[in-house]
């Protein structure tokens, strides 16, 4: 079948095959790069509108701290004032943010971003009624800072929702760092809420002091994830930011704060000095946080724009392989075809016998230039056959030998063009079927052979180009296999990067089943403390209860104690009755006898009385200096169980705080495990990618194969195979 296609066509199938197979992949190749400026571009429009979404969380937490110093100071002092120009930068920043154009954030997010959109602006729609409650003092402080946490989270949450809409890694990870800053800040804000309100009513609640330590931990949490994802100019801004004249100011303010637990004094720091210090920090952090968001939106737009450069240099060049491809198809396909035709045309005339047909190619110096000049000296020689007949019609006159000698050259001659004409049909007929290998062998006569010598030249000329083609078809395939097996070893690599990220996703669970399981000891630590400060609160209660019995006891001592004493007086005062009544016996004579010997029995029993009343009242007081030591050591371990319970209060409270950060710790990992899972999924997507590519490579060198199994339909180098003369010259002879 193939050897039945002219020429042209068999060069505009040979073009035609790899230009397809280019083309499908240049189409695909075009198609991921169109997808890749489309994520470049969501990002971009949405990073552009971070900038504006985080003036906004930090005025918010500005006003923030100021409604629970407000609501601290029961609205007195400096934070009236201070807290009517904070709502003033907070109503121009919600301005700012409501003028944003969410059609593209909506666009590339699609649902879930436009209802966390609307949400968003709900919330912030009750700013107003929050603001009411908090001038009339009717709002708390948990209820300030709940429903401005509430309110901040939905805004960090847009910006956090920018690393799913890309799987670039290098966005990712400064996606990551920004909404790590932004949370760390927003616990800094907390914070400084919870302090306001303490250190302005001076003193901490058991949950305000509880939220303190928390807010703490957290913020260093929150800050490492930062520096592991952020950049070593960004880290440096941190460090600078929390190390600065207000970052160690905010330190010792901190530092009185977590030596006053709830029930201490914080009168050292007033409210409005820490709100100052703790905002001058966050502050800095804004900075930080400004910097960052720039160099966000600056390399998310950088990506972009390489993308759409990208997506138009491949579309260019893409098209300018293409067109050159055509163009030297049609070149090549005129230059061949073109003079060929016109070539077998002349031919064909001349073979009928006209000697004038036309022969408009100038010869070059190419093969078909030589078969143009040899076309030119066949038309010439016909063009003198036809000149000498009509010079032997104008010699009839001539001898008839003469006649018929002349007459025989004259066949001779007509015989040998015949034959050379017919030949070289049969050749450009072999020629026009493809058949390069073919030699005119038979020679013409002497003046024609340097057609046929013109005509094999002409045709081992074009078997040579054909077998430079087809080297050229073998190098194709050559390139195509050594691409295929490129695309095949890209593919290994997107493999075993993606079983390398599963592999990290697989130990970030691992580690986030640890934390969970270290929460749950603390947790369990915690339940443990708290019965041991129970039991030391009853132990205080049973030693309280002991010190009163002793002061009991001493007391009724004391007592007993006098009314000794009163007896001891009675038996002395008895006992100067008794010896004056002796004496007034004694004068009394004989008839004071009586009365005498009763008046010494009276005595002698007052000062037995009196004896054993003074052994009494030693062995009392001796019992009252027991009872007393009693009361001292029973006091002190009274003193001392009231310090351990203090103490088990401080250990309970930190646990706490303890098992808060382990809880807000397990919930980072778990974030950060689902950023992992995504780039995990972007790398699946790539490794699909890279074996659509692989296919396209093996399809392409498929064609290329084919490619040099057509130019291989082309009789050329061993397959030579001998002409055949169409017709033997015969001497043409007539009897005188």
């Amino acid at each position: 079948m193939i050897g039945n296609l002219k020429i042209g066509t068999r060069i505009v199938i040979v073009a035609a095959i790899p230009s397809i197979a280019l083309l499908g992949a240049v189409v695909q190749d075009n198609v991921r790069r169109l997808d890749i400026v489309s994520q470049a571009k969501s990002v971009a429009d949405i990073a552009a509108m971070a900038p504006v979404i985080g003036g906004l969380v930090h005025e918010i937490q500005k006003e923030r701290g100021a409604s629970a110093g407000f609501i601290g100071a029961n609205g007195q002092g400096e934070f009236a004032t201070l807290l009517e120009k904070q709502r003033a930068l907070v109503d121009a920043a919600t301005q700012r943010f409501n003028a944003l154009n969410l059609t593209a954030a909506d666009a590339a997010g699609g649902p879930a971003l436009r209802d966390m959109a609307r949400d968003t602006k709900a919330k912030l729609d009750r700013l107003t009624t929050m603001r009411s409650d908090v001038s009339s003092l009717k709002a708390t402080v948990p209820e300030v800072a709940a429903y401005f946490a509430d309110t901040i989270g939905s805004l960090i949450q847009l910006i956090e929702s920018m690393s799913a809409l890309t799987t670039d890694s290098r966005i990712s990870n400064r996606i990551v760092a920004y909404s790590a800053l932004l949370q760390g800040k927003e616990r800094a804000g907390q914070e400084r809420t919870v302090g306001t309100a303490a250190f302005a009513s001076g003193t901490f609640s058991p949950l305000g002091y509880q939220q303190f330590v928390k807010f703490g931990a957290m913020q260093n949490t929150y800050f490492a994830v930062f520096n592991s994802y952020a950049n070593a100019a960004e880290r440096k801004a941190l460090q600078e930011a929390l190390t600065g004249e207000a970052g160690k100011q905010v330190d010792r303010q901190r530092t009185v704060a977590l030596n006053s637990p709830f029930g201490g004094s914080l009168q050292e720091v007033k409210g409005e000095d820490w709100y100052k210090a703790a905002t001058n920090r966050i502050n800095a952090l804004k900075t930080v946080e400004d910097q960052t968001g720039a160099e966000l939106s600056a390399f998310a737009e950088e990506t972009a724009a390489s993308a759409r450069s990208g997506l138009i240099l491949s579309v260019l060049a893409s098209l300018g392989a293409l067109a050159l491809v055509a163009l030297l198809a049609a070149i090549v396909t005129r230059s061949i075809t073109g003079p060929v035709g016109r070539i077998v045309a002349t031919m064909r005339r001349l073979a009928s016998g006209d000697a004038d047909a036309p022969l408009d190619i100038a010869p070059d110096s190419s093969e078909i230039g030589e078969m143009v000049r040899s076309v030119a000296v066949f038309k010439a020689n016909a063009q003198e056959r036809i000149r000498l007949e009509a010079d032997a019609e104008t010699n009839r006159s001539m001898t008839e030998r003469e006649r018929l000698e002349r007459e025989r050259q004259q066949a001779e001659e007509a015989a040998e063009v015949q034959f050379a004409v017919d030949t070289l049909a049969a050749g450009l007929g072999a020629l026009a079927q493809g058949k390069l290998n073919y030699r005119i062998n038979e020679a013409f006569a002497a003046r024609l052979d340097k057609i046929r010598v013109d005509f094999n030249g002409a045709v081992t000329h074009l078997e040579d180009v054909i077998v430079q083609v087809s080297g050229n078809a073998q190098a194709i395939a050559a390139g195509s296999s050594q691409i295929r097996a490129s695309a095949d070893d890209l593919a290994k690599r997107t493999e075993q990067q993606a079983a390398s990220v599963e592999e990290t996703a697989a130990a970030l669970e691992q580690i986030t089943t640890t934390v969970a399981d270290t929460t749950r000891r603390a947790e369990e630590a915690g339940r443990l403390v708290r019965a041991t400060r129970e039991n030391a609160e009853q132990s205080g209660a049973v030693v309280t209860r002991a010190i009163t019995a002793m002061n009991e006891i001493e007391a009724s001592s004391n007592a007993i104690s006098n009314i000794i004493g009163v007896i001891d007086e009675i038996a002395f005062q008895t006992n100067l009755l008794a010896l004056n009544a002796g004496v007034e016996a004694a004068r009394a004579g004989d008839a004071g006898k009586g009365f005498a010997v009763v008046a010494q029995e009276v005595r002698e029993l007052a000062q037995r009385s009196a004896s054993a009343a003074k052994d009494i009242k030693g062995l009392i007081a001796k019992s009252g200096g027991h009872v007393t030591n009693g009361v001292n050591l029973v006091g002190e371990t009274g003193q001392a169980l009231a310090t351990i319970v203090n103490q088990v209060k401080d250990i309970s409270i930190n646990v706490l705080s303890i098992v808060e950060a382990s809880r807000e710790q397990a919930t980072g990992i778990k974030e950060i495990n689902l950023a992992v899972s995504q780039m995990d999924q972007g790398t699946q997507q790539n490794a699909a990618m890279v074996e659509e590519s692989t296919a396209a490579s093996h399809s392409l060198a498929m064609e290329a194969d084919g490619l040099f199994t057509l130019v291989g339909k082309f009789e050329t180098g061993d397959r030579r195979q001998n002409a055949s003369p169409a017709r033997a010259p015969q001497a043409f002879r007539r009897s005188a």
